[in-house]
């Protein structure tokens, strides 16, 4: 339903482990200091009910998106009415703060909705 997110899950640590790819943009997580967590709400038809959607970092940026949506819910209806949202959440110092301290990073609805570049083809000539 999001073809346009990706999440590095590699086991092997890097700075990319564990960041988010949303369109052409990274995300990379600071562990403790800065995390990112997605907070989308979902629609597949008119009369369906919606779901709602929370894929952080760590298990922290999840509890934060889910405090965020309590806080914010009237202000997300007013805004989105009931069509589907994708919004990015910055998680700040959360070492110190744990899940309270949450800024709006960006609406990418639509980037989440429009599908990943694939990888480049190859030029290379086919060999006889």
């Amino acid at each position: 339903m999001l073809p346009g997110v990706a999440m590095n899950t590699d086991a092997e640590p890097g700075p990319d482990q564990g960041s988010f790819q949303i369109g052409s943009e990274r995300y990379r997580m600071e562990p403790g200091a800065v995390e990112y967590v997605l907070l989308a709400r979902l629609t597949s038809g008119q009369d369906n009910r919606p779901v709602f959607l929370f894929c952080g970092q760590r298990a922290i940026t999840n509890q934060a998106a889910t405090r965020y949506l309590a806080r914010h819910h009237e202000k997300l209806a007013r805004k989105h009415g009931t069509g589907s949202f994708v919004l990015l959440l910055k998680v700040v110092n959360s070492q110190a703060y744990g899940p309270d301290v949450v800024e709006l990073v960006a609406d990418v609805t639509r980037q989440a909705q429009t599908a990943l570049p694939g990888p480049r083809a190859s030029h290379r000539a086919a060999s006889s």
